[in-house]
């Protein structure tokens, strides 16, 4: 069988990174296989890991995932020794078959990435809405997306890469979403087919708080504008700049037109208040699909508390389009949200 290993990179873990070793022991993966790097952490991340046995390297001072991801990789060989490589992030949890299905992908000729599935960790109504959010992203992009080879982001939580494609990858600072990055490489470098795994599931903590949500989400959307630039998936005509702009353009227009609501609401008061009828209903309909398929009540219990954070998401979404891609900002912090 060929071989298979898991990099966790981990800054200020210790609330959660033992529920992850855990399920990473409980899926069929021996401790000599995951290794773990200890960027800087100051609240003994690094001893609960080795309490588990698994390898542990760290970095004296915080460099950052990318560069920590890389540095591991180099110093202990991996390319070399494994087949795939499983990157995790240190608040997720897999599921019992997540690396079965992880294999059973790469059996398929070609396939240089597996993407995962992640689902929300339940807290409070702020995780609710974030299932949500992931369950519309996989039942209606990322099947489409896999067939059509033009999947954009393959979560840093939930990926697997063919060692050869792994060590072609380039960890710059450039972009703050490096799991995107990496995403884009494969498409640009032609590494190999990137294909979704439905079946290869992992739990991630999400923000608890409109703090830390409103963070996460600007780091996302400012690195997905990053990468787009970067790139120059704005206007080039390949088959994955064609599905990024169409993403991208659909959030820009979509989020102008909400946020716009007061307007339209008093130049046409009898449109706007039947558009934000309809809009509420599909969302009211797709949370109780969610609830259904996820059995995940609270997540169409939650549902009337939802249009706040789509107001949160549109404004967030458009203001990192300004400071990125009309203001030209350079963005570099890591946002790290609190964890529970």
């Amino acid at each position: 069988m060929k071989r298979l290993c898991v990099l966790l990179p981990a800054k200020d873990e210790a609330v959660g990174i033992g529920k992850t070793l855990k399920s990473i022991r409980r899926a069929g993966v021996l401790p000599s296989d995951v290794y773990v790097i200890d960027d800087g952490s100051s609240d003994g991340t690094g001893e609960i890991a080795r309490s588990f046995d698994v390898n542990v390297v760290r970095n004296p001072k915080n460099i950052g995932k990318a560069h920590s991801l890389a540095r591991l990789a180099a110093i202990s060989e991996l390319v070399r020794r494994y087949d795939y490589i499983c990157l995790m992030d240190a608040d997720t949890q897999v599921s019992e078959n997540y690396f079965q299905a992880v294999r059973k992908s790469f059996r398929e000729a070609g396939v240089a990435v597996v993407c995962g599935r992640a689902k929300s960790t339940p807290h409070n109504w702020l995780t609710a809405y974030r299932c949500l959010a992931y369950w519309i992203s996989h039942a209606v992009y990322k099947d489409g997306q896999s067939n059509m080879g033009v999947i954009t982001v393959t979560p840093g939580c939930a990926a697997a890469f063919r060692a050869d494609a792994f060590a072609q990858l380039e960890w710059s600072s450039d972009t703050i979403v490096e799991d995107m990055d990496c995403t884009i490489q494969v498409h640009r470098k032609k590494l190999g087919s990137i294909v979704y795994q439905k079946m290869a599931v992992v739990s991630t903590q999400d923000p608890a708080t409109i703090r830390d949500y409103v963070k996460q989400m600007y780091r996302w959307h400012t690195g997905a504008w990053q990468v787009g630039l970067k790139y120059g998936m704005i206007t080039g005509l390949s088959k994955i700049d064609l599905e990024y702009k169409l993403l991208m353009g659909e959030g820009v227009i979509f989020a102008t037109l909400f946020l716009l609501l007061p307007v339209w609401l008093l130049l046409y008061p009898t449109i706007a208040l039947y558009a934000l009828g309809m809009d509420m209903v599909v969302l009211i309909f797709l949370s109780l699909m969610c609830a259904i398929c996820d059995k995940r009540i609270d997540v169409c219990m939650l549902s009337p508390l939802y249009p706040l954070l789509r107001f949160v998401d549109c404004s967030v979404f458009l203001y990192s389009f300004w400071k990125v891609v009309i203001q030209k900002k350079q963005v570099r912090g890591w946002f790290a949200v609190k964890r529970y």
